[in-house]
This record gives C-alpha cells, structure tokens and sequence, in this order.
C-alpha cells in the first residue's frame, strides 16, 4: 500500500514538474459529433540514435491516462496499446501519420476538453504537447408541418390553383444554435429565422396564392451551424390540380384496321392530373387497351399527353371514339373529343367440317367435304386452300374439289390425314382461317423407324419389338413364326399400347428364319405384316472402302463404309502406331467407321488398323498407312511485302535440277532419234567408276541388251567423275530422312532379263521421253554416308524417264511398263 501511495505521489510529482517546465502550446482542434477527429501529437525524438519508449495521453487534469502506447518491451511497430473504458472501440493511435495522432472516431460532445499528451524516450527528456478539442453538435434533420401539426414530406398535395400554403420548418438540438433557411432549387426564399425555445428554431414559408408555376416545385428547409459537415435538410415538392381548359385526339377521322395497331394521341390542355384522361368507344370504357399518359413539361401551355394502341374489333365499326379529360378533385370538370369509327379489317375465316360430318366417323373411302365462312370489309377477292402448309388446287383424278368456300375430298386416304386451313384476301390484307386436323382413320402399318434384323445363338432367347402406326391407336397384336417349311404361332409376347414385345429361343438350325406381326384395329386388320429377322449371331464383317481424306501436316480423316454387323450392334475402333510398329500412339472407339486423327509429326507414315466389334467378337482388321504432309515453306511479311525465305539447299538443288534437266533432255533427243530411225541398241553397257564409300558398291555395268531390243539410255562413257554436288549434299543430310528406294516387288517385270543398270546420282530434274512408255529412273541423294543403297534396275523396252526433286531430296527414279 505505501509503494503505491508512493508511486502515485511521484508520478504526480513529474506530471506537476513537466508541466511548469514544459513549454507545450495547445493547438485547438474542431470535430463533429459522429465523425472522426485527430488529436496530435509529436513523437520524432530530438536526436537519431534515441528512441520512442511510452506514450501516455490524459484529458483535463486526471493523473490516469485514458490512453497508452507501451513500446518499451518491443520496436515500436509492435507497441501495446490500450484505452480507458470510455474510449474503447473507437479511439486509436496512429504511428504512421507525421505527426502521429490520437484518432477518436466517432467523436461524441462529451469528448470536448484539453487533451495532454506525453512522449517518453529513452535519453532525451520527456516532452508533452496539449490539443483543445471543441465538439460542434449538428443540429437534427428539420421537420415541415402544414402550420396544423401535419408532417409534410416528400410530395405533397395536391393542392387546387388558387389556394394558399403555409409550410413551418423546425429544427431541433445544436451546439452552437443552428439557422434555419427554405430554398427553392439554388435560391433562398426566405431566410427569417427565430428561436421558439432553447433547443428549436423556426421559420414559417407562406405562399399567398398557388399558380401553375408552383407545379412539381421542390421547397427545401436546410439547418446549419457550421461549415465543416453537410448541412440537413428536408425537401417537399408540391402537387397541384387543374381543370381541364381543352382536348382533341391528333389525326382524327381517319379509318383503322382490327389487325393493324393504330396509335391514337390525345391532347389535353390545362388538365391535372393526367391520369384522368381516359378513352370510350360507343360508350364504353377501354379498361383493357395499352396507354400512357406523358406529361409535357411546358409551363406555358400545360400539355397533357395520352397514347392509345387500338385494334379495334368488327363490332367496333361505325361506333364513337372519344378521349375525355377529367379531373375528378374539381366536380364536373371533363370534357371530351372524338369521332365515329371506320373500322377496315381483313377477311375473318371459320374452317370447320361439314355439318353432317364427324371426326370420329371418318376412315379411309368415305367423302369429306370442308366449308370456309368468310367475314370481310372490303370483300375477299380470293380464296386459297392449303394442306399441310402446301396449296391445294382442284384434282378430279386425285379426288380434290374446290368449288367457291368449299372444299371436297373424295375417298380420302391416309394421305389426305392432316391439317387444311382457308385463307382469302382483300385489300387489308390475307386472312388466315383455323386449322382443322382431319383425321382419317386408317388400318395399322408397320413403322419404318425400327430394328428388323436380329442375330442371336442357339438356345439365346431374343426380344423383336414391333410397332404400329394406326388411328384409332388401340390395337391387339399376333405374332407368327416363318421359316419356309412351317409357321408357327408365337403366344409368348406382350404389348404396351401400340407395340408389342415378343420373346423367341431358336433351338436348332431350323428355329432361324421370320417372325412375322400383325395389328388390328376398328379400322381393321393389318394387311402386310411386319417382318423381323431371326439369324445366327456372329462376328461383325471388317469396314469396307476405307479411304484417307483432309490430310494436312499434323492430322488425317479416315472415312469407311460399315460390314455386315453380324446381326448384333457395333461400334468401330481403330488403332495408330509408328511406321515401325514399335509404339501405339492412339486408340479411338467410335459408333460410326469415321475417324479424325490430330497431333500428329508432319511428313511421317504412320500404320491404322481399324476392326468392327460386336458382343461376338472382333472382325479382320484392315491396315492403312497413311502418312502427313511435309510444312510448307514459311513467309516473312516485312514492310507490307511479301518475301519467301530460301535456303542454301534449296538454292543448290535448283542448280542441279537444271543440270539434269538438260541430260535428260540429251537422253529424250536420242531417243527419239533412235526410235524414228528403227535403230536399236546392239550394246548397253553402262560403266560407272567406283564410287567411294557413297553407295557400297563398285562397278555394275549394263549387259548386252541388244537380244531384248532396248534401246541406250546413257552413252557407256556417262560417268559421273566430280563428287562435288554429293558433298554439298552431305553437310545437309538428316538420318531422319526415310529410304525412298523402291521395294524390289516395286521394280517393271524383268523382260530385258539380266539387263542392269548402275548409276551414280544425276543431277536432279525432272523430263519424260519415249511416247507411249513410262518407265520413272529414281536416284536419291543421301545426306550421311551411312546409309549406301546402290541403284539397280532393271529395264524392259522403250522407256520414258521422270525425275522430281524436293527441297530436302533428289529422286531418280527407273521403272519400265509397256504401254498401248
């Protein structure tokens, strides 16, 4: 206890001692009640090496702070902070602002005083700072009265032109004493305020006599007593009633059509309010008819607008249409304009059947006749019949006749079942009749849109639906067994309204054959039975036809034709792997033998197997290879041209393209020369220098073709001695690139026998010779001396040569075949 005591002495002691050393000024701050204000207070230490360890905050002359920042266990963004109970939730001390601030929000009237507020450092003496804090009361939103206690507020009235209104404002609370002022609009209409009581202001805004400019004029009350927060207000806005001085519909006397809307607009001239203009026909009130009611803001002629959208009925023609204005607030105030109604409509049609007819009666042979009732003004100059949507004309051979408003339809069918409608025309327009469904009822027929063709095993039973087309559609079913040595009676089967399910086992190889099903109805028995299927069920057929479409550089389409399902449902499925059958790279399932494959490396072969599959197996698989397509050469655009990026290869493959074109244009001429001139070849041998380590082979030279009658392709001394153009080639060889040579089952028929050709790479190019032959002389450059095929074929009589090249390759290519 007398620690304490002690402790409570000393710290009065310091507070005592600060405060008549400090040199602290108060710096007066203003708030708001309700808002939020900032008390503030300096806590930058004196020197950079101090700093901040306690803040302390009191009120007036307490000795317990109603606020503490503690920073003396911690850095100072990690303080402790608390308040008195009276602060709690609403007062906080900011760090961050410079200076820092005590933030009371919301600030209340009782927090008005002097607030102290002393900073403790570390080395540096303590220093304090006083803030008076002033707290203006905003006076509470202002009240309007009529001058008898009745509360106006928002629109009020509506008041009659003429009279006087009085409107009291009164605004109670504030600290200091607030004025009271009533505007219209940005300008002040009275200011004269005065003080009723203590706590309440007045001030009373007389209008002697309402005219029409104080339509819809907004009157506010505005109370204020300072500058900083909004000042309160309450607004009235008053509502007036006219009589009506004058009305008048625009574009009057005019006709109207029942099925075009017409837009009537009616006038009225001094009346308020505009809802009060209404619309009459003969009489009577439109209640139901689309309008509006702007109201044309023009003071000076005081406009009232309505819109009417009429389409008026027959019977609406020749009666009177008015538009009346009202006010109902000013006795016998309406007034009326208007006229007498031409109404102009199209046909109206009635389609019905004739009067000794009945839908239920109707079946198939019977006479039907239909009769069109015509209403029109003007008169129809036509009229057209329609079936199903399609024009009927007259068709003694087809049993249609049309005579004036009546349709007859002799031994109708089942094709005469549908929907008829009339329609005739005037100048208004083409009307259109009812639709009457003729119903013709007809004997049951099989659907097409079923499933005749089941497979199943021995000793598997199969369920065969069958489904009826028939009117009425209350129908009972039988069912017989057909296999072209007898006919059996079906009694395991049932029916669900028009269809019937029937559950057949084949025993042995002669239970397999047709279920045959009939329906009958009122209109009779079914004529032609439906026949289903019965066949032994099996492995599907493998696709057929199956072709390769849309290829591009990463994907292809491959479209079949199904096989044979082998009586039971399949689906397809199809499988793509590598040229070399290493991997799979895809597994597809389909319903139908169609298939997209994407993703694909451009230029690559690839083999698809693709198979059917039922329950009962899986058929033969057929294999394709198809193969994508090489990426086309890239373009640059560059300064809005156009210009196609060349490589060095490609540039040296032009190069040797026109070399070998002009040898294999040497090689065309001689051949036809040769062939011109009867002259046949009595030696052929080609020899060729060894060509080192390219294609692992030395000299081939050609034997004597002289017995087969071929003729020369290239002179014996054609040698290809400069390798140059090859190990240009070489630098630019990737492995990756397939062996193009031909397979030997690839190569002509041998009828030159043992007549061999060997030849170094050409240059390449591409010519054909030899009219009435083909034979294609391929030779393909290689990019690695790795890979070393020789070049050998073989050659049958007169020849043609055709070589193509590529950027990435040069192909030459000899293949010899007779033609006519």
């Amino acid at each position: 206890m007398i620690l304490r005591w002690t402790q409570g002495l000393l710290l009065m002691f310091f507070s005592t001692f600060h405060d008549c050393i400090g040199t602290t000024e108060k710096e007066k701050i203003v708030g708001i009640a309700g808002f939020k204000v900032a008390l503030p207070c300096n806590i930058t230490p004196p020197s950079p090496n101090d700093e901040l360890l306690l803040i302390l905050w009191y009120r007036g002359d307490t000795s317990n702070p109603l606020y503490t920042m503690d920073a003396r266990r911690g850095v100072t963004n990690h303080t402790r902070h608390s308040s008195a109970d009276g602060l709690s939730g609403r007062a906080y001390f900011s760090i961050v602002d410079r200076p820092a601030v005590l933030i009371l929000e919301p600030v209340y009237a009782a927090d008005a005083g002097t607030y102290k507020c002393r900073v403790d450092f570390r080395i540096a003496r303590t220093r304090y700072s006083k803030a008076e804090l002033s707290v203006i009361v905003p006076p509470k939103k202002p009240i309007i009265t009529d001058g008898k206690e009745n509360v106006l507020e928002s629109l009020i009235g509506p008041y009659n032109e003429g009279d006087s209104l009085t409107l009291v404002c009164e605004s109670e609370g504030g600290n200091p004493p607030s004025s009271v002022i009533w505007w219209r609009d940005s300008m002040i209409v009275d200011d004269s305020f005065h003080t009723v009581s203590q706590s309440i202001v007045q001030n009373i805004f007389v209008i002697k006599t309402l005219n029409r400019r104080h339509l819809m004029a907004t009157f506010s009350c505005q109370a204020s007593n300072n500058n900083q927060s909004p000042p309160v207000s309450t607004t009235v806005t008053i509502d007036m009633n006219f009589k009506p001085l004058a009305v008048w519909i625009e574009n009057s006397n005019r006709p109207l059509s029942t099925q075009k809307p017409s837009k009537l607009v009616c006038i009225g001239i001094g009346s308020r309010p505009t809802a009060q203009l209404t619309w009459w026909i003969g009489g009577k009130k439109l209640e139901s008819a689309k309008k509006t009611s702007p109201f044309d803001d023009n003071h000076s002629e005081n406009k009232t607008i309505s819109v009417l959208i009429l389409k008026p009925n027959i019977e609406d023609n020749g009666r009177y249409l008015s538009c009346r204005a009202e006010n109902p607030l000013i006795p016998k105030s309406e007034i009326e304009s208007g006229w007498k109604l031409d109404v102009h409509y199209i046909p109206q049609l009635t389609l019905r059947l004739g009067s000794k007819l009945r839908h239920s009666h109707i079946q198939e042979g019977n006479d039907v006749y239909l009769e069109c009732k015509i209403r029109s003004n003007p008169p129809s100059s036509e009229i057209v019949w329609r079936f199903d949507g399609h024009e009927l004309s007259t068709n003694t051979s087809a049993g249609i006749i049309i005579s004036n408003q009546s349709l007859v339809l002799q031994k109708v069918k089942r094709s005469n079942r549908g929907h008829y409608t009339c329609s005739a025309l005037n100048s208004e327009g083409r009307g259109e009749s009812n639709t009457v469904f003729l119903r013709v009822q007809y004997k049951p027929q099989c659907k097409n849109d079923q499933r005749f063709l089941y497979g199943t095993s021995k000793n598997e039973a199969v369920n065969v639906s069958c489904g009826v087309e028939a009117d009425p559609p209350d129908v009972r079913f039988r069912w017989k067994f057909n296999n072209s040595g007898h006919v059996v009676d079906i009694q395991n089967y049932y029916q669900e309204n028009s269809r019937s399910l029937a559950t057949y086992t084949p025993r042995t190889q002669y239970d397999y054959g047709s279920l045959l099903c009939w329906a009958t109805n009122a209109a009779g028995s079914q004529d032609i039975p439906c026949v289903f299927s019965i066949i032994p069920a099996g492995a599907p057929d493998p696709p057929k036809n199956c072709t390769v479409v849309n290829k591009s550089e990463s994907s292809f389409r491959i479209e079949c034709l199904e096989g044979y399902n082998g009586g039971l449902p399949q689906y397809f499925t199809m499988e793509v792997r590598d040229k070399y059958l290493e991997s799979v790279l895809l597994n597809l399932t389909t319903k139908q033998p169609v298939f997209t494959v994407d993703g694909l490396r451009s230029g690559k072969t690839f083999v698809v197997t693709i198979s059917s599959v039922n329950v009962r197996g899986r058929s033969h698989r057929v294999m394709l290879k198809p193969n994508t397509l090489h990426v086309p050469e890239t373009l640059t655009h560059k300064d809005a041209k156009w210009s196609a990026k060349v490589s060095p290869v490609l540039i040296v493959l032009s190069g040797l393209t026109g070399g070998l074109l002009l040898v294999v244009i040497i090689v065309f001429l001689i051949l036809r020369y040769r062939n011109s001139n009867g002259h046949q070849s009595k030696e052929g041998i080609l020899k060729n220098d060894t060509i080192p380590n390219r294609y692992g082979k030395n000299d081939h030279n050609f034997t004597d073709m002289s017995s087969q009658k071929c003729p020369d392709i290239i002179p014996g001394e054609n040698q290809l001695r400069n390798f140059s153009r090859y190990e240009d080639f070489k630098k630019d060889y990737d492995s990756r690139v397939e062996d193009n040579w031909p397979d030997k089952d690839t190569i002509a028929p041998d009828t030159c026998r043992s007549q061999v050709l060997e030849m170094v790479p050409p240059r390449p190019s591409s010519v054909s010779v030899a009219e009435g032959h083909q034979t294609l002389l391929k030779t393909q450059f290689f990019r690695s001396p790795v890979e070393k095929p020789s070049l050998t074929e073989n050659i049958s009589s007169p020849v043609c040569i055709h070589l193509t090249t590529n950027k990435s390759e040069a192909e030459l290519t000899l293949v010899t075949r007779e033609t006519d």
